[in-house]
């Protein structure tokens, strides 16, 4: 299983100076958005066939809004 180094953001989207390792089970990619499992939910992930694990990324984002912010956006990233 591929693993990933993750960088954390912030509610405004603002990269945080905090990294993260994570086993990759959707096939993320570089300056993607992630969603990330941790904890015995992380061992839950199909196709973990019960690896121990601490953290996974179970989705790629395509938008995140918050309120009526649009914070994220996959689409916007590639212009």
């Amino acid at each position: 299983m591929k693993l990933l180094l993750l960088q954390l953001v912030d509610e405004n989207g603002t990269l945080l100076p905090q990294y993260e390792v994570a086993a990759d089970s959707v096939g993320a990619g570089v300056d993607e958005w992630v969603l990330v499992s941790r904890g015995s939910a992380a061992r839950q992930v199909p196709g973990n066939e019960q690896r121990p694990l601490d953290a996974a990324v179970v989705a790629i984002i395509d938008t995140i809004h918050v309120e009526d912010r649009l914070i994220y956006s996959k689409k916007d990233q590639y212009r």
